[in-house]
């Protein structure tokens, strides 16, 4: 999949299903919550970025202190940057490999990472973007934007040279047309109920889009400027919105507005792209070509990687060591401000054991999530308890961690019925508990490893566990089944900066799609409610704490563990400046330099 999301697409806003990426969220780069271009080119020659626990504690503090922050009500932010300065490393071709291919380049019909990646090479999104060193929301595909003094309107001003790779103008208009589609129910679209609190969003003009919210919304700045990313309406609004088979545009874009545009795509084996002359952020990118290969495996990526056949792969706890070492590649590692984390999902539907809470917290307390942190990832990430990361400032210290108790989980299981004899754990009729436990293919060698060892733990306490791997698209029809056969699934989540977003896991709306676990309580509903009715983080902070209880309580997921980012890059490839944000927010500027690298 491709290395990282183009700078310009939003993701501060949502969520992205990393259920199969690499090692557990490490994909060849991580999400990028975007941020600012920088105007200096890095030196010839590259160093890893500090990764000292200073370094990551100011990482932590600076993002939680500025996500933490009201919008400021009342004033008109304008953007002071030159976006036509062009680039001056223009040329050569970028070469990455994936174990998985994306679905569509329809970004309103697809929640994969491997698809949102591709999409984010075609797409521009997000009227504003992060800066990257202070993490504060600035101006992006908007000029200038303005909030009303009572919170309630937005309006935006778009940059007047905003184009299509046809030459059209990219309107306000488009904004509205692509809005007007992605609202309709019967569209699908798995981020619906993220801007159901929207009440009207208009374009006044070409350049002016005017959106009204209907009550205070926490996050609102965030989702307004970056869950709509624009469609050209002038060609998609000829062919149905969600249909394959009569809009040859999902599958192939011939008009796109990011920095790359489709060459061409053989799925399951390359998709090729050219750099975009008419990208409206200073132009084409430097690099001129980007390939993505898709591979059977992460063996042969990682191969591929090490030999130089390949800028960039994605590189497992295991191979880590080894690519630091590399002679002709450097490992940027960082803690990223929006965390990677990694869980276990338990279907909660009746019909499975798993529906049982007693056999969920029995679970919970038979996994040594410890273990599966140290031997699985080797140490390259932090145990996780709750539905937020540490890193996050509404972090709740004091929720159920379930730490690894056997006689705990032996408990449990006798609580709910079950009867632990001969090393066999036996249902109310005698019978061997059995459970499925699915998993994602691109995720190789720790993936199995994790399930191999999960299966390994359960048994110890006689439960069978039949562990599954499936390929990408069968993995995603398995965990959005309305009625789905598995148990158990390993998947792992890239959290966003604003705790609310998070409540769009949570959600029984978005049951099977976003919730595969199938998990309904009005009570956690009611106080992601009230967290984001309010601008006073003291206030969100305290209902984010009651939320982590309930949820740990309730035991949906086996939290497991939050993961450092990394990414390996030939040297070939200069420009990279890493940041809170990670290594992709500026991969426009990044250039090649032949004299480096393989």
């Amino acid at each position: 999949m491709p290395t990282i999301k183009i700078k310009h697409w939003l993701f501060v806003w949502g969520l992205l299903l990393l259920v199969g990426l690499t090692a557990c969220g490490q994909a060849t780069k991580p999400d990028t919550t975007n941020s600012a271009s920088s105007n200096t080119q890095a030196e010839a020659t590259q160093t890893a970025p500090d990764t000292s626990q200073d370094t990551i504690k100011d990482v932590v503090e600076t993002s939680a202190a500025a996500q933490a922050q009201a919008p400021k009500l009342g004033e008109t932010i304008t953007s002071t940057e030159d976006v036509t300065a062009p680039r001056t490393h223009p040329g050569g071709e970028y070469h990455d490999v994936a174990t998985s291919d994306a679905v569509s380049f329809h970004p309103y019909l697809t929640s994969d990472t491997a698809s949102s990646g591709y999409q984010g090479l075609v797409w521009t999104g997000g009227l504003l973007r992060l800066d990257e060193n202070t993490l504060d929301y600035i101006p992006n595909m908007a000029e200038s934007y303005s909030i009303s003094e009572d919170g309630l309107t937005f309006t935006f001003h778009l940059r007047p040279d905003l184009k299509w790779s046809d030459g059209q103008p990219i309107t306000a208009h488009d904004f509205e047309w692509t809005y007007n589609q992605a609202k309709m129910p019967e569209h699908s679209w798995p981020y619906l109920s993220q801007i159901d609190f929207i009440q009207s969003y208009k374009a006044l003009d070409d350049n002016t889009l005017e959106i009204k919210i209907d009550h205070i919304y926490a996050p609102a700045l965030g989702q307004i400027s970056g869950l709509i990313t624009p469609l050209p309406q002038h060609i998609w609004e000829k062919y149905p919105w969600d249909d394959p088979e009569k809009n040859p545009e999902i599958n192939h874009p011939t008009v796109v507005s990011g920095p790359y545009k489709l060459v061409n795509w053989e799925r399951d084996q390359y998709a090729e792209f050219e750099a975009n002359p008419d990208y409206w952020y200073k132009g084409a990118p430097n690099i001129s070509r980007y390939v993505i290969e898709i591979v059977p495996d992460q063996d042969i990526a990682y191969q591929k990687f090490k030999s130089g056949q390949s800028d960039t792969a994605p590189i497992t706890p295991e191979q880590l060591d080894e690519a630091r070492h590399l002679d002709n590649a450097t490992v940027y590692e960082w803690w990223p401000a929006a965390a990677q984390w990694s869980y276990i999902g338990l279907n909660m539907r009746e019909g499975h054991a798993t529906h049982d809470l007693n056999v969920r917290q029995g679970l919970s307390y038979a996994i040594d999530k410890a273990l599966l942190t140290d031997e699985v990832m080797l140490g390259q990430a932090k145990r996780l308890c709750s539905i937020y990361p540490d890193t996050s400032w509404a972090y709740n210290p004091d929720v159920a961690c379930y730490n690894f108790d056997v006689d705990k989980a032996l408990a449990a299981f006798k609580e709910a019925g079950y009867t632990y004899d001969n090393q066999q754990m036996l249902d109310q009729n005698g019978q061997p508990l059995k459970l499925k436990l699915i998993y994602g293919p691109n995720t190789s060698q720790t993936r199995e490893l994790m399930a191999v060892t999960v299966q390994d733990m359960l048994s110890q306490i006689g439960i069978q566990v039949e562990v599954q791997s499936l390929e990408w698209s069968s993995f995603l029809q398995a965990l959005h089944a309305a009625e789905p056969d598995w148990d158990m699934y390993l998947g792992a989540w890239s959290s966003t900066i604003d705790p609310q977003i998070m409540f769009t896991i949570w959600s029984a709306d978005n049951i099977p799609q976003l919730n595969s676990v199938g998990y309904v309580n009005p009570e956690v509903e009611k106080l992601f409610t009230e967290a984001g009715a309010t601008y006073d983080t003291d206030v969100r902070r305290e209902k984010y704490g009651e939320i982590q209880k309930i949820i740990a309580d309730d035991a949906p997921y086996i939290f497991l563990f939050y993961n450092k980012s990394w990414s390996g890059q030939n040297n070939r490839i200069q420009g990279i400046e890493p940041t809170a944000l990670g290594i992709g927010w500026n991969q426009e500027d990044w250039y090649i330099s032949e004299s480096t690298g393989s």
